[in-house]
């Protein structure tokens, strides 16, 4: 079985505690985190780049992960950024 590698944009709620979220993020049980990058986008604000690992052929993983992202108490918005087979 092949496994996609999926990569998010995160838009933290607090950029001053940054570490929080990325914490956070790496604990994720519906994916295996691979990286976590800060992109600054200008004046200040930062949003995270996640890569996750999900298997490929299991119904509802994806769904499943974006919606454990966005349930994080540290999390603003999240969304897919992009996807491709590993």
């Amino acid at each position: 079985m092949g496994k996609i590698i999926v990569i998010y944009k995160v838009n933290p709620k607090d950029m001053e505690d940054l570490e929080t979220t990325k914490n956070a993020l790496r604990t994720a049980k519906n994916g295996e985190c691979r990286d976590v990058q800060e992109a600054p986008i200008g004046f200040g604000i930062v949003v995270l780049k996640v890569a996750y690992t999900i298997p490929e052929k299991v119904d509802g993983v994806l769904d499943a992960l974006t919606k454990e992202i966005e349930s994080m108490p540290s999390v603003d918005s999240v969304e897919v950024e992009g996807m491709t087979l590993l």
